[in-house]
């Protein structure tokens, strides 16, 4: 599932460079699954009160 995020965000590189129209919703679409992916890995059984 990252493999997708890190594949999303080389597509919009890509795109920057080469000054396409599609770049916009591909971003946004690229903000959200990351978002999505890292609220999805990023909890932490371990509580940290210190």
């Amino acid at each position: 599932m990252m493999f997708s995020m890190f594949a999303l965000w080389i597509i919009v590189f890509i795109g920057i460079f080469l000054r396409q129209r599609w770049v916009t919703p591909v971003v946004i679409v690229t903000l959200v699954w990351t978002l999505v992916l890292l609220r999805m890995h990023m909890t932490d059984p371990i509580p940290l009160n210190f």
